[in-house]
């Protein structure tokens, strides 16, 4: 009677085991992304860029200038003039670090306009611009990077710094590299071993990534995967020494730095509004509408953007450099604070 029993409820027993682990495993991936997978897929992982790089390849000249308009006016230049907007509407993080905010804000101020004005000349300013940035990139990325990876866990303190150091110095020195190229050229001996010694680190760092690849880091493999075949790309268009292919590639690089930052502001704006952590009474009536918000402060400040340059270039290019300073320094109080915070 008892073998039976056993028998005839055998096949509810494994029905309902497998309904358990298939339960266990879309909970797992849904838990992979920040937002969902459309949202993140599209704008944190950027899955476009080769299909942008195709275009752009293909379509010539004519087709990437269009598209390098469009980046520049209204996805790079918002990108960098809302950061001062959210710390002004975030005053709680203003207040926190006051006396470190003023002393930037005067320096970043004061030093770019004395150069302009004793020299006449943007250059130096346009150097440091340069390495700011790449360092800027370099940063942003592995910050996404790591946001996904406490997200998920399983991350030893340990394996946190070393991995830090590793993508940034590879991100690094791609960027570094496509300025030696376009200075100098690849006559100078000893880059094709630095090339190859630095293209080990995404390779490596991949493969672990697809080794250790579970339900709950998608999100994270493909965000890492994504940004480092990009760079990838980049080196071996510098190593091939194909303008047009560098062209393409670092038009997709600067679309993706930027919509990503778009979106991962848009993420803390989110959480910061289901959390109801304190903030200032402006901010806690434009969060429910960010989406429009934003929207409408990409096309004033584009059309701004493209309106001031056409007839003012000087003053434009001097305040957008004033602006791009502030964004990399106040980027990275903003996010160090957001990561104590979070911690």
């Amino acid at each position: 009677m008892s073998q039976v029993t056993s028998t005839t409820y055998l096949p509810e027993a494994v029905s309902e085991s497998s309904a358990a682990v298939t339960g266990q495993f879309r909970e797992s991936l849904r838990s992979a992304w920040l937002v969902d997978p459309k949202y993140d897929l599209l704008f944190l992982v950027n899955l476009g860029w080769p299909l942008l790089v195709l275009l752009q390849w293909w379509g010539g000249l004519e087709i990437q200038s269009g598209i390098s308009f469009w980046q520049v006016y209204f996805i790079t230049t918002p990108h960098r003039w809302i950061t001062p907007a959210l710390l002004f509407m975030e005053r709680d993080r203003l207040e926190a670090n006051r006396n470190k905010y003023i002393l930037i804000t005067v320096c970043l101020l004061t030093i770019p306009l004395a150069v302009k004005i004793s020299t006449g000349a943007l250059t130096c300013l346009l150097t440091i611009d340069y390495i700011w940035n790449a360092w800027h990139f370099a940063a942003q990325h592995h910050g996404i990077y790591s946001i996904y990876g406490r997200k998920t866990g399983g991350i030893s303190p340990r394996r946190s710094r070393i991995d830090k150091w590793l993508m940034r110095s590879f991100l690094l020195y791609v960027t570094l590299r496509i300025a030696s190229w376009a200075s100098w050229g690849s006559s100078t001996p000893g880059w094709g071993i630095l090339d190859s010694l630095f293209a080990t680190i995404p390779i490596g760092m991949m493969l672990r990534e697809f080794w250790q690849l579970r339900a709950q880091t998608v999100g994270r493999c493909l965000y890492f995967t994504s940004v480092m075949t990009l760079y990838l790309a980049m080196l071996g268009a510098v190593v091939a020494r194909s303008p047009m292919m560098l062209l393409v590639l670092t038009t997709a690089s600067a679309l993706f730095h930027s919509i990503e930052y778009l979106a991962i502001v848009s993420w803390a704006v989110d959480r910061t509004n289901q959390s109801g952590i304190s903030t200032t009474e402006l901010f806690k009536r434009l969060m429910p509408r960010w989406g429009m918000i934003l929207a409408v402060f990409i096309v004033i400040l584009g059309m701004g953007a493209w309106l001031m340059q056409t007839h003012l270039m000087e003053l434009w290019l001097t305040a957008n450099l004033i602006m791009a300073f502030l964004h990399y320094a106040y980027d990275g109080l903003i996010w160090k604070s957001r990561k104590a915070g979070t911690a």
